[in-house]
């Protein structure tokens, strides 16, 4: 079961840092269950794309699979700067992600990536 949940964190890691939509979609459960600290009302997809499209690197720094639950740790480079954003995923048992929690480093979000948070509350 753990190979097959490393699989669907690597293809998720793979869409999500290419901007790949139709891709992330194809991993998605119906109706997941999303948090995130940046906009949390907004439209999941396109603010996760929009953020990758904005960076200069993304790569995992840290990635720990225990059953069905994944938690990453990325490293995350712009303008020469790099901080980290953490990322906590459930596959279900049909292999689609179910759960997806996101925790940016908002700090630097509103210093290197202001646009993002003009639809945050």
């Amino acid at each position: 079961m753990e190979t097959a949940v490393e699989d669907i964190a690597e293809r998720w890691v793979a869409a999500w840092t290419a901007s790949r939509t139709s891709d992330l979609f194809r991993l998605l459960a119906a109706g997941p269950a999303i948090e995130s600290n940046l906009d949390p009302d907004g439209d999941f997809i396109e603010i996760l794309t929009d953020y990758a499209a904005a960076l200069d690197s993304v790569t995992v720094f840290s990635r720990t699979v225990i059953d069905r639950r994944v938690s990453l740790v990325y490293d995350c480079t712009l303008g020469g700067e790099t901080f980290r954003l953490a990322e906590f995923l459930f596959v279900d048992d049909s292999g689609l992600i179910r759960e997806i929690r996101r925790v940016y480093d908002l700090y630097a979000v509103e210093r290197l990536i202001p646009s993002l948070l003009l639809g945050s509350s």
